[in-house]
């Protein structure tokens, strides 16, 4: 595999701390479930949308959300294929080919959540910022189809444990998953970018 080299930036320390291994320290078992609580941040709503839910990683290309409320849908990935089903209506599914921004951001998750350095290498350049216990993995595309897109994918932990999995577009839309514990906290009124990543930095 191209292997290149990693960005490491200490925040605390002389000595760059080492991502490959923090990332291999996130492998979940599987199956492995977790709730969260995404806000959204899109252009087109005068005020962000919040989700409630709970993801599933099922291993390499088997990707698995579920959204409870304020409606309920499931989206499933296995492989290139993706079926999306939601509460009265019929369920779609197309092939991650088509929608080859999907398919790297996709791929991203499952090397994450799966403690594969090696693979989330091949698609982002990242960045870890390490203020122990807590951290944080910046993920940039190397694709420039997905870059179109795609601005930055940012991990918020400690230990080895993911506290917030954010996501920042290149048309300036955004949003932030809250996970586990923290998917149950009381969201500040009206949620904002700023207060969202001082919550996720907070966590311990």
């Amino acid at each position: 595999m191209f292997l290149p080299a990693l960005t490491l930036l200490a925040a605390t320390s002389s000595q760059a701390p080492d991502a490959t291994a923090l990332i291999a320290r996130l492998k979940r078992p599987l199956p492995a479930t977790t709730a969260y609580t995404e806000v959204r941040f899109l252009h087109q709503l005068t005020r962000p949308l919040v989700l409630h839910g709970e993801l599933e990683y099922g291993g390499a290309d088997k990707l698995g959300k579920r959204v409870d409320a304020p409606y309920r849908e499931s989206t499933q990935v296995e492989g290139d294929g993706v079926t999306v089903t939601r509460d009265g209506r019929e369920p779609r599914h197309f092939d991650l080919g088509r929608a080859p921004e999907l398919k790297v951001l996709m791929g991203g998750f499952s090397a994450l959540l799966g403690g594969d350095a090696d693979a989330l290498q091949l698609l982002y350049t990242i960045t870890l910022v390490d203020n122990a216990p807590n951290w944080t993995l910046t993920l940039q595309p190397r694709d420039t189809t997905l870059s179109k897109h795609l601005r930055k994918f940012v991990i918020d932990g400690a230990a080895s444990d993911p506290h917030c999995f954010s996501l920042q577009q290149a048309n300036g839309d955004s949003s932030v998953m809250l996970l586990g514990a923290l998917a149950a906290t009381t969201l500040p009124q009206p949620p904002t970018p700023a207060a969202l990543a001082a919550i996720c930095r907070a966590a311990r």
